[in-house]
């Protein structure tokens, strides 16, 4: 049975002739909290770099200013989080596990971008009935691929391109990004405008705050991290 069908009313023969009414579900009302972020990722030569905010939120109230929203999945793999706290972190843990299984079984190859990218987003589109609240940028770098950047919603769509915002400052950051971005970008130039990007939604969107984030996702080498407070 598909999981539509446990939305369904119950309307049958039997319980028609029997003269017994199916009482309509009461609705709840459940008060829910409404959260902020901004997180940023472009592509620049042989590079990506992630950046985020640091503030977390609960309606007006700042529940957090040191909200970790940048996570390594793989020495070559990041991800930045939005949305429900419970959900992303969830949604890592699974990432993270899934990602090193496969990497043990192929001689410690690094998983493809791409691929990794679409084992998410079969976990989100299982369960589209009731979704996850997040919103996900996951990038990194391999030799087939170079560098890639992912923009992953919450029922499970994949949408590739290079460069992306998530979040409620997201409005604010892709008017940096539109104006800003050119292919085959230095790191130092790229660094500049998620900076850039990130500020922008930082002075506008009152969710959004208490610092940047940023990681940056080398062909060779470790990745490298940077707090800049603001």
């Amino acid at each position: 049975m598909r999981k539509e069908e446990f939305l369904k009313p119950i309307n049958s023969e039997l319980m028609g002739n029997s003269g017994i009414k199916a009482s309509k579900p009461q609705k709840n009302h459940i008060e829910t909290f409404k959260t902020g972020t901004t997180t940023v990722g472009l592509t620049c030569k042989d590079a990506i770099i992630l950046g985020t905010d640091k503030r977390a939120t609960m309606s007006y109230f700042v529940a957090s200013k040191t909200a970790e929203k940048l996570h390594k999945i793989q020495d070559h793999l990041w991800m930045t989080i939005a949305g429900s706290v419970a959900d992303c972190l969830y949604l890592v843990d699974i990432l993270r596990a899934e990602t090193a299984i496969y990497q043990l079984k192929h001689d410690n190859r690094p998983i493809k971008v791409q691929s990794a990218g679409k084992l998410l987003s079969n976990i989100l589109y299982q369960n589209k009935m009731f979704p996850f609240q997040v919103g996900l940028i996951l990038g990194g770098v391999t030799e087939e691929e170079g560098p890639v950047i992912l923009n992953i919603s919450a029922y499970g769509s994949i949408l590739p391109g290079k460069y992306c915002a998530v979040g409620s400052g997201q409005s604010y950051s892709y008017g940096v990004l539109e104006a800003k971005f050119k292919d085959n970008l230095s790191i130092e130039k790229g660094k500049e405008i998620i900076k850039k990007a990130i500020t922008s939604s930082i002075i506008r969107d009152m969710y959004s705050g208490n610092g940047i984030d940023i990681v940056v996702i080398k062909k060779e080498g470790p990745a490298d991290r940077e707090f800049i407070p603001i």
